[in-house]
Parts: C-alpha cells; structure tokens; sequence
C-alpha cells in the first residue's frame, strides 16, 4: 500500500504517549503508533457495525461474535481498510 504523508496536531498528553510507546521500543516511529491506532479503530467500527447489523437477527450471541471476527480477519486479509462494509465483507467471504 502506497503510504500518504500527513500532518496532524496532537494534545500535549496525547503526543507525550507516542513518545512513550517509541522510546520504550513498542513501535519503531510515531507514524507506527498512529497506524496502529488507526487499525484498532477501524476493527473497532467494524464490530460495532456488525453486531448492529446482527442485533436484529435471531442469531446465537456466541456465533454472531465468532462471525464478526471472521469478518475482522477477512478484512485484514484483504486490506480493506475502513472503507468496507459489513456488507462487502459478507459478500467477499462468499466468494472465498
């Protein structure tokens, strides 16, 4: 994937915790911990989604959790990104 630069502004604590995650060697760059966080909040989204999508169903708790999980690794798989669906995923693990 083609990386695009950006700049962003950051509160003072906010800019104190990405230090702390380079200088303690969990990430190797502020870009790094920016990336990382932004996955989580894509993931995030997409299982707040999903199971909005499936509260209206009948489904076994347990197996709509099993599901949204497929649907995350699928994502990831894939590289979709934030810009997928909870329906794009359904029909991309059709095809699988």
């Amino acid at each position: 994937m083609k990386a695009t630069t950006m700049n962003i502004s950051l509160p003072a604590e906010l800019a104190r915790y990405v230090r702390e995650k380079v200088e303690g060697g969990q990430y190797s760059s502020a870009s790094e911990v920016v990336r990382e966080a932004l996955r989580r909040l894509s993931s995030d989204e997409l299982r707040e989604q999903s199971f909005r999508t499936l509260s209206g169903t009948r489904c076994d708790p347990e197996r709509a959790a099993a599901a949204v999980d497929d649907l995350l690794a699928l994502q990831k798989r894939h590289d979709l990104g934030g810009a997928a669906t909870v329906e794009d995923l359904i029909r991309e693990g059709r095809d699988e």
